[in-house]
């Protein structure tokens, strides 16, 4: 009787192995597919924001012998009243209140040069197109900066200022038109774009381009979250470099 159970044992245990074998042989025909590691999400480096170290008041003038006598390059802020340049300009340099928000639109009626890293100038056009300016300030207005924009070689672009949410205005055609005629290189601006959703930015970019019959690509901007401040400077520091 022990010889028989012995020999029932090993049976079943060559049964066993056989099974096991079988199963073996079965699994490395068909191996079952690796999950392989998730790869890394790939992120873009974030490039670090301007940083402007120098930035001050240089000159303020209202006629051309009063202009600095350099060749430090400029670029040049002009928009109706009320579009927004001031804040525009200080949010371009980094700076809180270098470019002072005048309390009455229309008012300000100088030219002043900001000194940008001591390299060059944002110079900052006086407003227009405010309804309250009598005709003769709106002839001298348009006298002193059309003597700005025809006797400044260094004059690098102009940068025109357009609200976002409105079509432009007579002024604002007039003033593109005229650039265009003497080939002045001219940035298109739509500033105040925080003021709407980012959905409607591209169709409310469309009526100002088709308003102007633009080609030149229309930059949204807005000075309370900083967005195409960024953009806007790799679009100067292109046209400087």
């Amino acid at each position: 009787m022990e010889k028989t159970t012995k020999a029932t044992k090993i049976t079943k245990t060559n049964k066993s192995t056989k099974k096991v074998d079988k199963n073996n042989r079965k699994n490395s025909a068909n191996p079952k597919p690796q999950t392989l590691p998730k790869p890394a999400k790939s992120t873009k480096p974030t490039k670090p924001a301007k940083e402007i170290i120098h930035a001050t008041l240089g000159v303020t003038a209202v006629k051309l012998d009063q202009f600095p006598v350099n060749d430090r390059l400029e670029v040049a802020f002009v928009g109706k009243s009320n579009v927004g340049k001031s804040s525009m300009i200080n949010t371009m340099l980094g700076r809180k209140s270098l470019v002072r928000t005048s309390q009455t639109p229309g008012k300000t009626r100088t030219i002043n040069f900001f000194e940008v890293e001591q390299a060059w100038y944002f110079v900052d056009l006086p407003g227009y197109g405010y309804a309250k300016v009598s005709k003769s300030e709106s002839q001298k207005w348009a006298g002193m900066v059309e003597s700005y924009l025809k006797n400044r070689p260094q004059l690098l672009t102009l940068v025109l200022l357009l609200d976002i949410r409105h079509e432009p205005t007579a002024n604002d055609k007039m003033l593109y038109e005229w650039c265009k005629h003497y080939n002045l290189p001219v940035i298109l601006v739509a500033t105040k774009s925080d003021k709407l959703k980012r959905s409607q930015i591209d169709k409310y970019i469309a009526v100002i381009r088709k308003s102007l019959a633009a080609t030149e690509k229309i930059l949204p901007f807005s000075s309370l979250n900083r967005a195409g401040r960024e953009e806007l400077w790799e679009i100067l520091e292109g046209l400087r470099f």
